[in-house]
Order: structure tokens, then C-alpha cells, then sequence
């Protein structure tokens, strides 16, 4: 009992002195507010965004001397290695000089690959010209990050992010080069701009493919560019034409033994400017007869004349044309891709499975020849195929600056 009454009073004390113990003042916190939240929010984001913003912006600053613009052709381009520089074609032949900064210096850059049927070009620095050499480049997962670099038309520097997704088989005018996917927007970039991951390897080189972008894997790229030209190569490049041995079916259309069949030519070069067209059997090179392909190499040599004299086969008659030995080093070229073509009629559609599918036509070509005789119009080609009476009919197609021939049969 004495004990229970102990701790009774123990309990009292106890609740007295809790109730007289001076207590802290502090201010009743009041709750954030839905707005208060909200503008947090939008300041922590938008800190995290100019923090990315800075990063994109270092690391374009670390491969600016990596990217030229080129002054001729008005297009970005990549410096490779070993002084060069790489860049996308464009429509009509490549100047064989071009200009760009290197640092603080004016260089003149020397055209060491280019071809028609190449959507590449390859130049070349002088070698005392200082150059920027790519950085190596390692495996990305997928959605690693990348940076689009390239210099405006006015020399500014430009970039943008995105993510890398993969790598794909792809084609790119008349060649297969592996394409990287991202979500870049390759449509608002400068041909010849490059692709670099975040530590500055060059991944990508976007290249213009027929007026559809794609960013070409680089070291895909760099393993075409080295690969030994063959002679059809060079003589695309250099003339803008492609020639080969007819078939026994050719030869017997055409109505000759012998020569080398025109397959080829690309509007604003050599060939094109001196009025080859597919179909011609090159008959003679400078009285030198011409029976196969090899006796083409010839035309490559370095020469002294002016002109070239080309005897060809052509609608039945031989015929005289004269082409220009050595291209123009001032020649222009059509970057905004407005061409004064005017001959030939428009195929504003093809029906599916008929002869001009089969042909390789397409909406938007232009129908060039028949028969080695330019038609007027749509009814001049069926009076062709009429006359044809079920046999081979020869059509010459062009598109993007690039013509071409087919033999068909007219009762396809």
C-alpha cells in the first residue's frame, strides 16, 4: 500500500512539472501552396535543362575545328584525317577546287574523289595547312547521345542532340553504305555535317541521297572512299558517263558489230555537254578504234589537247562528237538544286506491273529518248512502240541529272 502510494505521487510531479515546463516558441509551419510547388518544379527543371543546354555546347566547341564550311559549294564539311575533308555531292559536277578556313588560315582544297554516282566527296589540304585528325571512336548503346555539327552559309557553327538507335543496311544514291538511325533531323541540316558522339568521335557524315538525307556510318564510308577506283569510276568522275559491252541483243538493235555501248550520263558534265546519250556505241577515240570497255582507259591519260574526238554510232549513222579533254578548274555548281532541264517528257505517273514500271520508271522522270529519237510527245512514243510491232523498243529515262537506257520489248 505504502508503495502504491509512492508512485501516485511520483505520477503527479511528474504531469505537474511537465505542464510548468517553459516551452520553445516556434512558428506554426505553414503548408507550400500548389504554385509554390509548381514554380520549384519549373526552376529545378529548367536548371537541369541549361546544364544539358552547356553540355551540348562544350562539346560541339571541343570538334569546331573539325567542321569547315566550304566556300564554293556553300556545304559543311568534316575534316578527315591526313588533311583532308569530307563532304556530301551535289547535283553536277564538283568543282575541282574548293576553299575553307583551317584555323586562322585560307586554304584551297584540291578535289581527290568525285564521281556522279558517288554521294561523297573526297578533298584534299595542302600539307602545310594545319587539320583537326578524328578522335577515336568506340561501341554506343543504343540510346547513346549524339551531336549534329555543321557550319551554316554563313560560317557559324550549328548543332543539334539526339540519340543513337542503331545501324542499318542502307543506299544512298547508286552504292550501299550502312546508315545510322537516330532522331536527328537530318532535313534541317547542311549536307556534310557531322555526327559525333559525346567524347567527340565522328560517327556519321550526313550525306544528301536524291533529296533524301541519311547519316552515313563514317568508317563505312572511309572504307569506300579507299577502296581502288576502278576505271568505270574514274571515267564517271571525270566525264560523267558510263559505258560498257553491249549484249549481242544490243548490238543487233543497234544495228553495228562492234563498239562500246553508252550506259550512263549525268547532266553538267563532259559527256552530257558534248551530247552523248545512252544508246551511243563509241565507235573511235581520236581514229583509235574502240572494241571493248579497256580501250576507254585512254581517255584518263593526262593529254595536251583541247578536245577529244569521239566517233559514234547513233540511229543508224555514224556521227562526229567533240569532247572536252580537261573540265573547267571555275566550274559552277547547282547547289540549290535548280536545274534549267527542260527537255524530254514528264511521267507524271506509272501504272503498276506495265513496261514502264518494269522499266525503272517513276513519277517525276523525264522520258528523254526512244528509239534514239527524242520524242514531242506522248503520241510519238506510241507511234514507236507501234512500229516496234512486238519487238525491242531502246527508252532513255532521267532523273535527278542522271540519264540512263533499257532495252524492252513492246509486247510487255
Amino acid at each position: 500500500m505504502y508503495i502504491a502510494v509512492l508512485a501516485m505521487c511520483s505520477f503527479l510531479l511528474l504531469l505537474i512539472g511537465g505542464f510548468m515546463r517553459p516551452r520553445d516558441q516556434q512558428a506554426e509551419a505553414t503548408p507550400a501552396s500548389v504554385a509554390d510547388i509548381l514554380q520549384l518544379e519549373l526552376v529545378t527543371q529548367r536548371r537541369q535543362v541549361e546544364h544539358i543546354a552547356d553540355y551540348f555546347a562544350s562539346v560541339a566547341a571541343t570538334v569546331e575545328d573539325s567542321v569547315v564550311l566550304l566556300g564554293a559549294t556553300g556545304h559543311s564539311g568534316v575534316v578527315w584525317q591526313g588533311g583532308e575533308v569530307v563532304t556530301s555531292s551535289g547535283l553536277g559536277p564538283f568543282p575541282m577546287q574548293d576553299r575553307t578556313a583551317l584555323g586562322s588560315r585560307e586554304v584551297v582544297l584540291s578535289t581527290e574523289l568525285s564521281a556522279p554516282h558517288l554521294p561523297f566527296v573526297l578533298l584534299g589540304a595542302p600539307l602545310d595547312a594545319a587539320v583537326s585528325d578524328r578522335r577515336q571512336v568506340r561501341l554506343y548503346g543504343r540510346g547513346a547521345w549524339l551531336l549534329a555539327v555543321w557550319r551554316s552559309r554563313e560560317g557559324g557553327l550549328r548543332y543539334a542532340s539526339g540519340n543513337l538507335f542503331g545501324v542499318t543496311d542502307g543506299r544512298c544514291g547508286e552504292i550501299d553504305l550502312p546508315e545510322v538511325q537516330t532522331n536527328l533531323d537530318l532535313s534541317l541540316m547542311q549536307p556534310g555535317s557531322g555526327v559525333f558522339s559525346l567524347d567527340g568521335g565522328l560517327l556519321a557524315i550526313v550525306l544528301d541521297c536524291s533529296g533524301h538525307p541519311i547519316a552515313a556510318e563514317a568508317a563505312a564510308l572511309e572504307v569506300r572512299a579507299r577502296s581502288a577506283l576502278s576505271a568505270q569510276d574514274r571515267l564517271a568522275g571525270r566525264f560523267g558517263m558510263m559505258a560498257g559491252a553491249a549484249t549481242e541483243a544490243e548490238l543487233e538493235f543497234f544495228g553495228h558489230e562492234t563498239g562500246v555501248l553508252v550506259q550512263v550520263t549525268w547532266w553538267g558534265f563532259r559527256a552530257h555537254e558534248a551530247g552523248l546519250l545512252p544508246g551511243d556505241l563509241i565507235l573511235s577515240l581520236d581514229g583509235m578504234p574502240i572494241e571493248s570497255p579497256a580501250d576507254l582507259v585512254s581517255l584518263l591519260l593526262p593529254v595536251s589537247r583541247e578536245v577529244l574526238e569521239l566517233e559514234v554510232w547513233r540511229a543508224g549513222r555514224r556521227r562526229t562528237v567533240q569532247m572536252l579533254a580537261r573540265a573547267s578548274t571555275e566550274a559552277g555548281v547547282p547547289t540549290r538544286g535548280f536545274v534549267g532541264r527542260t527537255a524530254g517528257l514528264a511521267v507524271e505517273s506509272v501504272i503498276p506491273g506495265s513496261l514502264a514500271e518494269r522499266a525503272g520508271a517513276r513519277p517525276g522522270d523525264r522520258l528523254l529518248a526512244v528509239n534514239q529519237r527524242r520524242p514531242a510527245s506522248y503520241e510519238d512514243v506510241e507511234a514507236a512502240f507501234a512500229d516496234a510491232n512486238g519487238g525491242p523498243v531502246h527508252i532513255v529515262l532521267e532523273r535527278g541529272g542522271r540519264a540512263w537506257g533499257t532495252l524492252v520489248q513492246a509486247d510487255e
